[in-house]
């Protein structure tokens, strides 16, 4: 019996033994996820100010620059502490603006003629970039959504040649400016705060789909130069106001440390504030006025992940 008794034990421990051994053994999710990848964004724009006198009541000029089309390279990364759920991301990016226009309209304090001049845009130029911190507070395997404040950074320069009168003024471009002599650059700095919501869902066991929206807190410091009129080159701006940026991203899964995907941005600002002419050679009077720009477009994406 007794003999009976230990060849059971041992039976048993053996079968134990290989049944813990079949059991899978489920890992503790990573301390900290990594992703960091490389960027090409082709975009276009819009960006306007309208100028009124000191009062703010009477419009005397409006600049509008329109397709502004742009090819940009990023370099991005995200990082996130799975335990806590904080996580930091950002971005830095920089290209050329290569098309786009300009129309140059005045209407002039007691006079008739109102003008409206063309100019062709082209070598401008884009840089921006982005940090932002943050925090999920609704993570699960399926999805998860977080909140972040974060800092954005996004200067344009534009050169316009040339120009036509397209209206009546006698005095402006009349005759025409030739179309390879600079008139009139543009350089503005948006610093922005950024205030937002971040998610991301699987779709898939390989696609998976992110996003953010971004309400804006915005600052603008700017430059005019009308390189044919001395006595504003430069005169310089700054304003604050609002914007909102958006961003989603489809991601599919090559290998576990490989993604590719592709992705649309919107990115807006305005503001309202000051055309110093006082701090410019004329030495005349500040003017109110209000700036906008926008931007848009497609891009695709490489990406290397760690856990």
């Amino acid at each position: 019996m007794r003999r009976l008794f230990l060849t059971c034990v041992a039976l048993c421990g053996l079968t134990a033994s290989a049944t813990a051994a079949n059991v899978p053994v489920i890992a503790d999710p990573a301390l900290v996820s990594f992703e960091g990848g490389l960027r090409y964004w082709y975009s276009t724009g819009e960006a306007s100010k309208d100028l009124y006198d000191s009062s703010g009541t009477l419009l005397l000029s409006r600049l509008t620059y329109d397709r502004l089309d742009a090819h940009s390279g990023e370099v991005f990364f995200n990082a996130t502490h799975n335990p806590t759920g904080i996580f930091v991301k950002g971005l830095l990016g920089a290209g050329g603006i290569t098309e786009g226009s300009l129309v140059d309209e005045d209407w002039r304090p007691n006079r008739v003629p109102y003008s409206n001049a063309l100019l062709d845009q082209r070598g401008g130029d884009i840089t921006y970039f982005t940090t932002d911190l943050g925090y999920y507070f609704w993570n699960t395997p399926a999805y998860r959504i977080g909140a972040f404040v974060g800092y954005n950074f996004w200067n344009e320069r534009y050169h316009a040649f040339g120009c036509v009168q397209q209206a009546t003024d006698p005095g402006i471009c009349v005759p025409a400016i030739p179309a390879n002599v600079g008139v009139i650059s543009q350089d503005n700095d948006w610093h922005s705060l950024r205030l937002g919501l971040a998610g991301q869902t699987q779709l898939t066991e390989r696609l998976s789909l992110s996003g953010d929206v971004a309400f804006l807190f915005t600052r603008l410091d700017g430059k005019d130069r009308h390189h044919l009129r001395p006595e504003i080159n430069p005169q310089p701006e700054d304003g604050d106001g609002h914007g909102v940026q958006l961003e989603a991203v489809l991601n599919y899964k090559v290998t576990d440390l490989f993604n590719i995907g592709v992705g649309a941005r919107y990115w807006r600002v305005a503001s309202d504030g000051t055309a110093h002419f006082e701090k410019a050679p004329l030495h005349g009077f500040p003017q109110v006025e209000d700036w906008q720009a926008e931007r848009y477009g497609m891009f695709v994406q490489a990406s290397i992940k760690f856990n």
